[in-house]
């Protein structure tokens, strides 16, 4: 398997471990959509664009996205080159949602990105090249909680320093899940600042489905997360990685389908075609079929069914904050 596979492959690993990581109360993420007011029993859906920063081509997709109207969330990487040119934009369209992808990995073969708060001296953060680790595994076995806090402390300054306002927070490919003390950290940064981190409720039949498959939970995990207070997801599902656009197509209007009643967060990773991104991945198909997905009309009409809300995590805080007055 090539490198760019590998990368690939293990985003998408990295994101369905979080939601396994992201566990709260057993009350239940439907009961979220009820107190935010959303119309009883339908899927209230986030369509949720990652990786803005990553490079032009991702910054490109996601404004043609939210100019041609699409319902959209995006959240942008604050170590990365291109970071400057999506927070612009973010600043220039206050009415777009675009959150912040807390970044502790640098994970592409060729194009690497260092610590925000800084690669000289020795940190718990980067590798030998003053790059961040290239793995969740690695950065886990090696990284501190103390430079975890600075860094996201550094990347929330590094947006607001361009006039952003980060509307939410995810952890690009989970890593912040990957020991409980950092989900610490995350959610403490998360309330701390007041901005809703991507967070997975856990209703009692998922618990259980948990336990079946030997998927333990630990207790300080659950206590952290029962008791964050901010607006949390019924579920969290990946656009799915496919050999062809029809067959991407299908299994995402399947996955839709399959959707829970409650909050959900639907994630792609759009990007426009170009040499450059072909350059940067052997998988740069499945960022421009991302793109084209949520142009596409067969998905359009999807979501368009009375059995579906869209939402944005504006809208969820917006309601939240109406609710707690």
């Amino acid at each position: 398997m090539a490198i760019g596979t590998e990368c690939f492959a293990f985003r998408r690993a990295a994101f369905a471990a979080s939601l396994l990581l992201g566990v709260a109360t057993a009350s239940g993420a439907e009961d979220w959509a009820e107190v935010l007011g959303y119309p009883p029993g339908k899927k209230v859906v986030v369509l949720h664009a990652n990786e803005m920063g990553l490079c032009f081509e991702t910054n490109e997709a996601v404004a043609a996205l939210i100019e041609d109207g699409t319902s959209l969330s995006a959240s942008a990487m604050a170590p990365c080159v291109w970071f400057p040119h999506a927070a612009d934009y973010a600043k220039g369209h206050p009415d777009s949602d675009v959150g912040l992808e807390l970044t502790l990995t640098s994970e592409w073969p060729l194009y690497r990105w260092a610590p925000v708060s800084g690669r000289q001296g020795p940190t718990s953060l980067s590798d030998s090249h003053g790059y961040l680790w290239r793995s969740v595994l690695q950065m886990a076995v090696s990284a501190s909680s103390e430079d975890v806090s600075r860094e996201l402390d550094a990347q929330l300054l590094r947006a607001e320093r361009t006039g952003m306002r980060p509307t939410h927070l995810t952890t690009h490919l989970g890593a912040l899940y990957a020991r409980p003390d950092l989900a610490g950290v995350y959610l403490d940064f998360a309330r701390k600042n007041w901005i809703p981190a991507v967070v997975v409720d856990l209703t009692p039949e998922l618990m259980a489905h948990f336990a079946d498959h030997g998927l333990q939970v630990s207790d300080s995990l659950a206590q952290l997360i029962a008791e964050y207070p901010l607006p949390k997801l019924r579920e969290l599902r990946i656009v799915p990685r496919t050999e062809s656009y029809e067959e991407k197509l299908t299994k995402t209007l399947t996955l839709i389908d399959n959707l829970p009643a409650g909050i959900s967060q639907l994630v792609f990773a759009p990007a426009t075609e170009s040499d450059a991104l072909k350059s940067l991945t052997p998988d740069w198909r499945q960022y421009v079929w991302d793109f084209e997905l949520l142009r596409d009309d067969k998905l359009k009409q999807r979501l368009s069914k009375d059995d579906v809300v869209l939402t944005t995590w504006t809208e969820i805080m917006r309601r939240f904050d109406a609710s707690a007055r």
